[in-house]
């Protein structure tokens, strides 16, 4: 064994706060006597302890493990107190502090390893700076976070989920001060910060009793779910038609955290119980995702479950379908002939609610083309 993999490892097992993920690489190093040194092992610990997941404007992504190139509780302590070195040098520590961050996560879960736990883990290295955190909790949608930076006027937002990767992996979301992820040159700055900040700066008391009690924690869950639903609420102004909506629809939210705050979306929007149609096998988050192999709406086969539904529901042509963060959706109408379905494309829906807009705007506006770019997306849409 190399002189640096041997001193990664002494690292790892000396840093590594959960027993779980520490006992795993120890175990894998014992294996390694001289009389029986096996390659395999020697070439698996070097892929957990020879590189790290690399952070980029999508922050982090990869399975939940023990090792450097894996999420778990480590590398989640590391790459937060990188985040919050890089928050000090750009934005000042006075304006960190009396700013805060934002903290949501879903429902992944392997092991000793779960979104809630490095959720919390984020929240104990900003509280240990002294830094106030705002908490989303109990399984948040992904936008919550966003919309929560914005209202909240936070530093930034981090939300723990790997969207709709495979129930073996996690995520590090991070959320700029003005609600999008981040971009250039941010990604650079924060990935050096990491590898500036790798040793743990204290041992963190990450767990809930902790975390909930703290003075600078403080859950904004009803906040900010009042506050999402109260700003959507006010783009919709036809709300009378929609109570009076012909079509029935059927929705899953794919094992992940959707459906709640759907249902609550749709409410606001005026849509009667009796048009939407949950896939009840999906409806619950699932960190097993145990009816799709792979929970992206988007894959073939994934909203197979949704048009059984479908297809057994008298009248239903549509289907509507989020990702497991719910910050993607995907929509599928049963083709007129009744024999299939098509399922639009993102580029599609977006043709559609420009269409949409367009028509509305012409409708407000009684058919006027004073506004030039209005009436040249006019002819693209072809509007009546």
């Amino acid at each position: 064994m190399s002189e640096n993999l041997l001193q990664q490892l002494q690292y790892y097992l000396k840093w590594d706060p959960n027993e779980g993920t520490k006992c795993a690489v120890a175990k894998k190093f014992s294996a390694l006597t001289p009389e029986g040194f096996n390659d395999s092992l020697f070439e698996e610990l070097k892929l957990l302890l020879g590189k790290r997941l690399q952070f980029g404007t999508a922050g982090l992504r990869g399975n939940m493990g023990p090792g450097y190139n894996s999420m778990n509780d480590l590398v989640v302590l590391q790459t937060t107190q990188g985040l919050l070195q890089y928050l000090v040098e750009v934005d000042g520590r006075s304006n960190l502090e009396n700013k805060g961050i934002v903290i949501g996560y879903d429902h992944r879960s392997q092991g000793t390893l779960s979104s809630k736990q490095f959720a919390r883990m984020v929240a104990a290295v900003f509280i240990g700076k002294g830094i106030k955190v705002y908490l989303l909790e109990d399984f948040v949608p992904t936008p919550f976070v966003a919309f929560a930076v914005r209202y909240l006027q936070c530093a930034g937002g981090i939300m723990i989920t790997a969207s709709h990767n495979p129930k073996q992996d996690n995520g590090y979301k991070l959320y700029w001060s003005n609600g999008a992820q981040i971009i250039p040159p941010h990604d650079v700055g924060i990935a050096q910060a990491i590898l500036s900040n790798l040793e743990p700066w204290q041992a963190y008391n990450y767990s809930d009793e902790a975390i909930l009690t703290h003075r600078l924690a403080t859950n904004v869950t009803s906040t900010i779910a009042d506050a999402y639903f109260a700003s959507i609420s006010a783009l919709c102004d036809r709300k009378a038609a929609n109570g009076k909506c012909p079509l029935q629809i059927a929705y899953t939210a794919m094992h992940g955290v959707g459906a709640q705050w759907v249902e609550k979306a749709l409410q606001v929007f005026g849509f009667p119980d009796s048009a939407i149609h949950w896939v009840a096998s999906q409806r619950q988050p699932d960190p097993e995702f145990s009816t799709v192999r792979f929970p992206n709406p988007e894959e073939k086969g994934a909203l197979d479950e949704a048009i059984k539904l479908a297809n057994a529901t008298s009248g239903c042509t549509l289907i509507l379908a989020n990702d497991p963060d719910a910050d993607r959706l995907a929509v599928a109408e049963k083709l007129s002939s009744g024999d299939g379905w098509r399922v639009f494309t993102g580029n599609e829906l977006g043709v559609l609610l420009g269409y949409w807009q367009i028509k509305r705007w012409k409708a407000v506006h009684n058919n006027s083309s004073s506004n030039s770019s209005v009436a040249g997306a006019d002819s693209v849409f072809k509007l009546p």
